[in-house]
C-alpha cells in the first residue's frame, strides 16, 4: 500500500510539474487482489484529451478513481473536477462553471496488464457537459428584432408580434 501511495504521489507531482502522462491503471496489480479496491488521482493535461477548440478548461480536470478487479471486469467508480468556460447558449455571454460529475463505469480485461484510460474520461467529460449551458436559470437572452442583451433592460422593441399570416383575421376583429 506504501508503494502505492508513493507512486501517485510521484504521478500527482510530475503531473503538476510537467502534465504529460497517461493515465494507466495497473490491472496486473488489481488482479493480485480481487475485490479489493485500489485509488488513483490524475491531474489530465489538456492536449491528452483532444477537447474542441470551443471548450476551454480554466483549471486542470482532475480525475479520481476507485478501480476494483472482479469476474474479469474491472469496476471503475470516479469523479472529474475542473473549472471550465462556457457561452451561454440565450445570451452569449462567456461564463465560468465549476464542472463535477461523478462516475460508475465497467471495463472487461482480457490479458492486458495495463489500461489507459483518457478515451473513458474524455467520453464521460464530453457526455456531462450541459446541452443548453446558461450563465443563469433567469436569464433572459438576446431580443429577436434587434439583437440587444435582455438582461441588460428592455431595448424598445415592440414586444407584440403578429405573424403575418394571421394578419387578415386581425382585420376581421376591427
Amino acid at each position: 500500500m506504501l508503494t502505492m501511495r508513493i507512486f501517485l504521489y510521484i504521478i500527482n507531482f510530475s503531473a503538476s510539474e510537467v502534465r504529460i502522462f497517461s493515465m494507466k491503471i495497473d490491472i496486473a496489480a488489481l488482479k493480485k487482489e480481487p475485490g479489493r479496491p485500489l485509488f488513483y488521482e490524475f491531474t489530465v493535461n489538456v492536449s491528452e484529451m483532444e477537447l474542441d477548440e470551443e471548450i476551454k478548461l480554466l483549471s486542470p480536470l482532475t480525475v479520481q478513481l476507485a478501480v476494483i478487479y472482479q469476474d474479469g471486469k474491472l469496476l471503475i467508480n470516479g469523479k472529474l473536477n475542473a473549472e471550465i468556460e462556457l457561452a451561454c447558449s440565450r445570451c452569449l455571454k462567456i461564463y465560468a462553471e465549476d464542472f463535477s460529475e461523478k462516475f460508475e463505469d465497467e471495463i472487461a480485461v482480457g490479458e492486458e496488464t495495463e489500461l489507459n484510460l483518457v478515451w473513458l474520461v474524455r467520453e464521460i467529460f464530453y457526455t456531462a457537459l450541459p446541452l443548453k449551458p446558461l450563465c443563469n436559470a433567469a436569464c433572459r437572452g438576446l431580443c429577436e428584432t434587434c439583437g440587444a442583451d435582455l438582461n441588460q433592460g428592455s431595448c424598445g422593441c415592440p414586444t407584440e408580434k403578429t405573424d403575418p399570416r394571421w394578419a387578415v383575421l386581425g382585420q376581421l376583429l376591427k
